[in-house]
């Protein structure tokens, strides 16, 4: 699908198409937010009017986006169309957005977070589990088909442990080892002060630990602690 919402004549480009046409992959990787001078200057620049200048912001964090949102909506054509709507909103409110303590992305992930909120309220659907989309993603180790079935049998028993949880330790958990957020980012979209944040993560955290201790792949790394859970949630996520 080519999402065709147009702001005064910009279109936004479906995820991982950026200008020039280029694509990358279906579920992007999650680039890391640099806060420069020159994000400073782009965001300037957009609430001062300049398109070109939000359609390079749209480029640095359309992939992000994109993967906060389908993992929310679990399919693909509801992910890109709130995508969209995303973008659309922020650029609209621009101006609004001040630099004051809060990142650029943070604010795109709170306004994202809340769009999945009212979709899922309006549409009377629960969170479809992220466990059948897993695999695609997941490659662990060397390319073998043997690698890459290990890889995969890991990621579905950790998506089920995931799914297991409240819905606010699990947002936390994809917030910091899905999405690469700082805490204090994590913090920002959650609404929630920093120290709260962290309080969050150690139980989130800890009730995962729970949910791995009994199952096959997944006990070893609950029992060698927290680090190696982390580990594990960045390896195969």
């Amino acid at each position: 699908m080519v999402i065709t919402d147009y702001v005064s004549g910009m279109a936004f480009r479906p995820p991982g198409r950026h200008r020039g046409g280029m694509t990358t992959t279906t579920l992007p990787a999650r680039p890391a937010e640099v806060v420069d001078d020159g994000t400073a200057d782009l965001v300037a620049r957009a609430q001062a009017g300049d398109q070109s200048a939000f359609a390079d912001l749209y480029d640095a964090h359309v992939d992000a986006v994109y993967g906060f949102v389908y993992r929310k909506v679990t399919h693909r054509q509801t992910a890109e169309d709130l995508t969209s709507d995303v973008f659309l909103r922020a650029f609209r409110n621009i101006g609004r957005f001040e630099f004051q303590g809060k990142s650029i992305r943070a604010w795109l992930f709170t306004i994202a977070r809340n769009r999945c909120a009212d979709h899922h309220k309006s549409a009377h659907v629960r969170r479809s589990s992220a466990v059948e989309q897993l695999p695609e993603v997941v490659e662990v180790g060397s390319n073998s088909p043997e690698r890459i079935t290990e890889g995969r049998v890991l990621a579905r028993r950790l998506g089920e442990a995931l799914e297991a949880l409240s819905d606010s330790h699990r947002q936390i958990i994809e917030l910091r080892f899905i999405h690469d957020m700082t805490t204090r980012e994590a913090a920002e979209t959650l609404g929630r002060s920093y120290e709260a944040t962290k309080q969050l993560q150690f139980r989130a955290l800890k009730a995962l630990q729970k949910e791995c201790a009994n199952v096959p792949g997944l006990a070893e790394f609950a029992a060698a602690g927290l680090s190696a859970l982390t580990t594990l949630l960045r390896m195969v996520l």
